[in-house]
């Protein structure tokens, strides 16, 4: 109704509206709705709260909604008090986006992108309140590094089911040497049959990074040859093979193999990788990288961080290209890094180590292209000036790869520092 049309409060837009008779209620019935109390959520037809979720695009909407009440629990369960077909299914979720997870051993929260709505991790340990995030996996999995000495789990955020971690990685000479993971890929979600795997980046001797490799049933990790070389920035399992890359760019692969006598062991992948043209000019300019691994479109990205200042300045994005061989006999593929230029051609990327993830815009509604989110992950703890030691949440935000441009991001307010973890994401 516009502005002054009847009905209307004149020039300041407010509506008014005349009173409507009330019909008149028996003496016996107004008994009755007196004996009867007050209405309760609980007397809501299970079709309402079924009609009403599927107003609500994002899983942890849903679950709050089902949260009300038993009742609205089961209808939206499918289990509710009215037979089939009165009681309609509930309507198919759209694809979700990653949850943005902030850590903390007080009061951890998760950010939902779709919705743009903070909400409390409610009902967690203590000790995965405590625990670090050193990796996620679909199904809502994460890694763990708990708060007990070297302690590691691979933890389910809905489900709450937990698988213990060996706590050591031996070497080739079966060496033991304590874990320290930086960053973890999980190969699949774990489930009964599944023969799922876990790869990590950990700690080694002077400084240095080495791998690590674990397979359902072992009670070690196992550590390969000549890893530590690589000065390892990430991995991803991706087309069936963990994947490695260092910091001069190499990549190398570890797949698992099935031998006759039923054994799994795994199997090394090396490349003659060619160094892009302007490497020697990145590494010169005096920013800090950080690369990232992202399997996009059956195709292996690399995305690189420019950090100056501590401050995330430009992002460029490079795709895993094959090459002719030098040789006709030569024993590894040889390969490089081809720049993609501003375009993503209607993907966003979200960046964390050993989690990395490419979308289609096309499956989320209002979401634009060419988008890359990434957060604050360096694993550098700053003193707070009660003396304790905390993550900074300063240098994390969205990347617009035609406008070349960084902006803060999450919009909205969200904590600026963890006790105990930098972010990372929750994959569904």
């Amino acid at each position: 109704m516009e502005e002054g049309a009847e009905g209307s409060g004149g020039e300041t837009g407010e509506f008014t509206f005349a009173a409507t008779p009330q019909p008149r209620t028996s003496p016996r019935r107004a008994a009755a709705a007196a004996a009867a109390g007050p209405p309760s959520l609980a007397d809501v037809p299970d079709n309402i709260p079924v009609s009403i979720s599927a107003f609500l695009r994002c899983r942890a909407d849903r679950v709050h909604l089902a949260c009300l009440n038993r009742h609205w629990s089961r209808a939206v369960r499918g289990v509710g008090r009215a037979p089939p077909p009165i009681l309609r299914p509930l309507p198919e979720l759209p694809p979700q986006l990653p949850w943005l997870i902030f850590p903390n051993t007080e009061a951890p929260t998760f950010y939902s992108l779709i919705t743009r709505r903070h909400h409390r991790l409610l009902n967690l340990p203590l000790d995965v309140r405590r625990a670090r995030p050193c990796g996620s996996g679909d199904g809502g999995w994460l890694v763990l590094a708990l708060d007990s000495r070297h302690g590691y789990a691979l933890y389910n955020l809905g489900s709450g089911e937990r698988i213990p971690l060996p706590p050591e990685y031996r070497n080739p000479r079966h060496v033991p040497f304590p874990l320290v993971v930086r960053a973890a890929a999980l190969s699949a979600a774990p489930s009964p049959g599944t023969n799922y795997m876990v790869a990590a980046i950990v700690n080694a001797a002077a400084g240095d990074t080495n791998a690590a490799l674990w397979m359902e049933g072992n009670d070690t990790w196992f550590s390969p040859w000549g890893m530590r070389a690589f000065r390892l920035e990430d991995v991803i399992f991706f087309n069936g093979v963990f994947i490695f890359v260092g910091a001069d760019e190499r990549v190398v692969t570890f797949g698992p193999v099935h031998s006759p006598d039923g054994t799994v062991f795994f199997a090394r992948g090396d490349y003659d990788m060619q160094q892009r043209e302007d490497y020697a000019e990145d590494v010169g300019y005096g920013a800090r990288m950080r690369r990232y691994l992202v399997g996009s479109r059956g195709c292996l990205l690399m995305v690189i961080r420019y950090i100056y200042d501590g401050s995330t300045l430009t992002i460029r994005v490079f795709e895993l290209v094959p090459m002719e061989p030098a040789l006709v006999d030569a024993a590894l593929p040889r390969v490089t890094w081809d720049l993609l230029g501003t375009e993503l051609e209607g993907r966003m990327l979200f960046l964390g180590r050993g989690c990395s993830r490419s979308l289609e815009v096309a499956h989320y509604n209002g979401f634009q292209g060419s988008m890359i989110y990434f957060l604050d992950d360096g694993f550098v703890a700053v003193p707070s000036a009660d003396d304790r030691t905390v993550y900074s949440f300063t240098d994390m935000g969205r990347y617009d790869m035609d406008e070349i441009a960084t902006r803060p991001w999450p919009e909205d307010l969200y904590p600026t520092r963890s006790d105990n973890a930098p972010p990372t994401w929750w994959l569904h």
